[in-house]
């Protein structure tokens, strides 16, 4: 099957057919991600079937109940209703990691049967996966969720090992092959090697990473994800190393939207009409000063609720949010999980702080980097 032909037939055209080389140069990776989302839905497709077509269609989306991950489940649904003869089954899991917005858990089940409507032709099964641990079990044994994963990872490296590499960045003693220094180095954030409590990137891979692979090794499938480039220089990084589609290493894995922007998703979901997690609010245009309706295609677009529905507690880019915060957000629209989040904390023999029964402690931790709550 030919599904470029194919969507040519179906009058889905293009202005940009070019496949999405491996190894990306800066060159490539820029004009991808400067594509109109027209273009960027095709593509997505053309990496959808080489990755279903490669599997023999043992593969699933990895679904979150976000904004990301609710456009690539409808154009997973879309092209494997409108591609494959006879259609594969759409196979979407959700981790219930228990951190989800209340919104969001209701959402997953009401997307699901929404898929199930707009595409009969298929079959879309939903998975729900556990954790073996809760988050104040992570936190307690590994460490607070902030800044971000990359600042995260070196911080917890350097203390354990305060020659390693983790701690040269975190002093801007790296350098290029110039003499230049590296993107790389975080000397912004040495300060929080003294900081009286743990810090670790582990949260997500054991709560969300772990049960998927789990999973996959079960059911002998492939994940799918909604990641974007745009995210993180890391993530930026392994899209210009192994394309969309990285087939080789340990746990073959297809990000076919990473080319995409939030810009793009916003967008689309508008344009399509789709349903959304309702903890988003409305997506509207702005025009830096005022907002409008999502039908303004000059001005950006943003949703006037959360900004990002991942787990409620995480602290990975909060300080740099501006305006009300989601920690300042939670306060008023979910106050018992705020006061969780919050509240609780007490030093343990080692005089490091670490949650309670009572709550996670984050106030402690906030104060400590500047973050309103």
């Amino acid at each position: 099957m030919n599904v470029m032909m194919t969507m040519r037939r179906m009058g889905v055209g293009t202005r940009d057919m070019e496949r999405i080389n491996q190894p990306l140069t800066n060159e490539a990776a820029k004009k991808l991600m400067a594509l109109d989302v027209q273009d960027k839905e095709i593509l997505t497709y053309e990496k959808l079937d080489e990755w279903y077509t490669a599997w023999g269609g043992r593969c699933y989306v990895s679904f979150s109940g976000g904004k990301d991950s609710t456009v690539l489940a409808y154009l997973a649904a879309r092209y494997l209703s409108s591609f494959r003869t006879p259609p594969w089954e759409l196979n979407l899991v959700f981790v219930n990691t228990g951190l989800e917005y209340p919104e969001i858990q209701r959402f997953v089940n009401e997307y699901a049967a929404w898929l199930r409507r707009e595409f009969p032709h298929i079959t879309v099964n939903l998975v729900r996966l556990r954790p073996k641990m809760n988050i104040r079990q992570v936190v307690t044994k590994y460490g607070y969720s902030i800044i971000g994963k990359d600042v995260a990872h070196r911080i917890e490296s350097a203390r354990r090992s305060p020659d390693s590499r983790s701690m040269k960045l975190l002093r801007g003693e790296v350098l290029r092959t110039d003499g230049g220094k590296s993107i790389y180095n975080c000397e912004k954030w040495e300060y929080l090697l003294s900081a009286p409590f743990l810090i670790s990137d582990k949260c997500c891979g054991i709560m969300k990473k772990s049960p998927s692979k789990s999973y996959e090794h079960r059911a002998d499938v492939k994940p799918t994800t909604a990641t974007m480039a745009e995210e993180s220089l890391l993530r930026m990084q392994k899209w210009r190393e192994t394309g969309c589609n990285a087939f080789e290493g340990k746990r073959p894995l297809s990000k076919p939207m990473s080319f995409w922007t939030e810009q793009d998703v916003l967008r689309f979901i508008v344009e399509r009409g789709l349903p959304y997690a309702s903890v988003y609010g409305d997506i509207v245009a702005s025009d830096g000063e005022n907002d409008y309706g999502a039908t303004l295609i000059d001005c950006k677009l943003h949703c006037t609720g959360c900004q990002r529905t991942g787990c409620m507690f995480c602290g990975f880019g909060a300080h740099l949010e501006k305006g009300v915060n989601r920690f300042e957000r939670m306060k008023l629209t979910h106050p018992k999980h705020y006061q969780f989040c919050i509240g609780g904390g007490a030093f343990d023999t080692d005089g490091l702080w670490k949650p309670t029964k009572d709550g996670l402690g984050y106030a402690r931790v906030l104060d400590y980097i500047g973050v309103r709550y």
